[in-house]
């Protein structure tokens, strides 16, 4: 679980609804480097409060690579942190076409030298692909501010 007391967190979720700042909270201590998340659910939230492009929207979809490095680039100037993980997917059981099925899960970390954003599959009902994403958001944030850590010493 991630414990870095050295840099600050938020977190900007869509189809993870919150679950990945309440993984965080439940550490003791979180609240020394977890500033707060922004559950963008709504598609103007993404764009109000997030600061995402209606354009990147239109060109690439919400559920996006390039939409969720948008939401975490705009998580970071919000809630003013170091590092911002945002998702965007769609955890079913409707909503899933052919070229974004149920269970897809695009994925960003953004930090002051990590801008990348992954696109995962998770399969399973509504909840375990929330769990699955979940999950798979806190490796890839660990393994980003580990990686900048050791990069800055």
């Amino acid at each position: 679980m991630i414990n870095h007391k050295k840099f600050s967190i938020g977190t900007a979720e869509s189809c993870t609804g919150g679950a990945i700042a309440k993984t965080i909270c439940s550490v003791p201590g979180s609240s020394k480097y977890f500033r707060g998340s922004i559950v963008a659910y709504a598609e103007d939230i993404k764009t109000s409060l997030l600061g995402v492009n209606p354009e990147i929207i239109k060109k690439h979809g919400v559920v996006s690579e390039e939409v969720v490095l948008e939401m975490a680039k705009g998580c970071i100037k919000a809630l003013s942190v170091d590092f911002a993980v945002s998702t965007s997917g769609i955890a079913g059981p409707g909503g899933g076409t052919v070229e974004i099925p149920v269970g897809t899960v695009c994925i960003s970390v953004v930090g002051p030298t990590i801008s990348e954003s992954w696109t995962r599959y998770f399969e399973g009902n509504r909840m375990e692909v929330v769990e699955a994403a979940t999950s798979a958001c806190l490796v890839y944030l660990e393994k980003s501010i580990n990686r900048h850590a050791s990069s800055v010493g």
